[in-house]
């Protein structure tokens, strides 16, 4: 039941007055061509934009109805290559720099502020909204800390953006009603001649998902042994994985049940079927 409640919330969220706006950068260095940057914006998980070095300009994606958002990347782009060079100095062989800013807010208040920096995919920095001072992540940063805390002014506009501006911006986004759609699929992948490992893969856009469950010879079964997610994905859906472990001594036919508020997506795996997904798609209204 919980991996059902889980699931439903998620999908749930923007509807209950939750939502994120992400600021997602990296610069890296090119050799032969200079640095290059670029970023992607999202909002509940759903990519709304990109924006790159090359043109600096945001290009918006149809997925969204209504937004204010700034048409440019020019200042986060500025900053990025500004601390590619600025950490270079300190961290021999920095080949990239990621940035993740931010803001989460519910019921239209704010509920967490974040600018978290990272170089070569490891966290290195991030700011302290409230305080308006930045903390290492790694004993690395430590000179950097120093640095970039005594600039006043711009850590304030940091702080400002981030606890200010993002929540207003969230407030004038409005994503395009998505179609409902739910997708199972069915994966298995022996273990040795004795089991296999079932993997059932959701993902859907439909908020009226209730339950996902493995079935054995048409009954209901409760055994998964991992469930991953459920995760947002960039075109809006949520992404579940579960896998059980099935034997395949016997000739019981195993599948995967989604129940939504109108139907059930139910996809069967047999002795019969090789290790891939299975064929076979079976809709209940």
């Amino acid at each position: 039941m919980s991996i059902c409640l889980l699931f439903w919330i998620l999908l749930l969220a923007a509807e209950c007055g939750s939502h994120s706006l992400e600021f997602l950068s990296t610069g890296r260095v090119q050799p032969g061509s200079g640095p290059h940057f670029e970023q992607v914006t999202e909002f509940d998980g759903v990519v709304i934009s990109h924006c790159d070095s090359g043109t600096q300009q945001e290009h918006f994606k149809p997925v969204l109805e209504s937004h204010n958002l700034p048409g440019t990347c020019r200042a986060a782009c500025y900053d990025v290559f500004g601390a590619l060079k600025e950490i270079s100095k300190f961290i021999n062989h920095t080949r990239n720099v990621q940035r993740r800013r931010g803001c989460i807010t519910s019921d239209e208040r704010l509920e967490s502020a974040f600018d978290n920096w990272a170089v070569n995919g490891e966290g290195f920095i991030q700011f302290d909204a409230g305080a308006q001072k930045w903390k290492v992540l790694s004993p690395s940063a430590e000179m950097i800390k120093d640095s970039w805390n005594n600039r006043e002014a711009r850590n304030h506009f940091y702080g400002h953006f981030i606890r200010r501006y993002c929540p207003e911006m969230i407030h004038h986004i409005k994503l395009r009603e998505t179609e409902k759609r739910t997708d199972l699929r069915v994966f298995a992948n022996p273990v040795d001649r004795t089991k296999a490992l079932l993997k059932c893969h959701v993902t859907s856009t439909d908020k009226s998902v209730r339950s996902v469950s493995l079935t054995e010879d048409g009954a209901t079964k409760a055994n998964w042994i991992t469930v991953t997610g459920p995760l947002p994905s960039g075109d809006g859906s949520v992404i579940l994985i579960l896998t059980a472990e099935v034997p395949l001594i016997h000739t019981n036919i195993y599948g995967c049940v989604v129940q939504t508020e109108d139907r059930n997506i139910t996809v069967m795996w047999g002795e019969n079927f090789t290790f891939t997904y299975c064929c076979m798609i079976v809709i209940e209204s």
